[in-house]
Parts: structure tokens; sequence; C-alpha cells
């Protein structure tokens, strides 16, 4: 009965590390904002990241499902 307790204890600690190995891996990447924005160019976009006050930031637009998307990467920053 002991070892089936320790054996469950050892899963349950291996799953909340691999738990949170997941959340450091995915805030190492940088930080992409997006949004939808119509029409999506280098000079709406980047006017979109300014609004929001993103400092630093890269834009790039993309075609998304219904309407193009705006990116703002910002190298560094954590994810939200």
């Amino acid at each position: 009965m002991a070892l089936l307790v320790k054996m469950g204890t050892s899963f349950l600690l291996f799953a909340a590390l691999v738990v949170a190995m997941a959340f450091v891996f995915s805030s190492c990447s940088a930080a992409d904002h997006c949004s939808p924005v119509v029409p999506c160019n280098a000079t709406t976009c980047f006017e979109y990241c300014q609004k929001n006050n993103y400092k630093n930031f890269q834009t790039s637009c993309s075609p998304g499902k219904y309407y193009p998307i705006c990116c703002c990467r910002v190298p560094g920053a954590p994810l939200p």
C-alpha cells in the first residue's frame, strides 16, 4: 500500500514538472502581439503597434482566416 502511495506521489511530481517546463520554455521566445487590422500594411501595422505602446517592436502582416493580422514582435518580452 505504501508503495502505491509513493508511486502516485512520484507521478504527481513528474506531471507538475512537465507543466512547469512548458511554462518556462514557452516564455523564452519573443512575444508576438497579434490582432486583425484592415488594411494591414507597413504603415497601419506600425501605427497599431505604436498606439498600443509597444517599444522596440518589429511589425509583420500575415493572412488570417477572415482578415489580415498585424503582429507586433517585441524581442525579449515575456509572454502574457
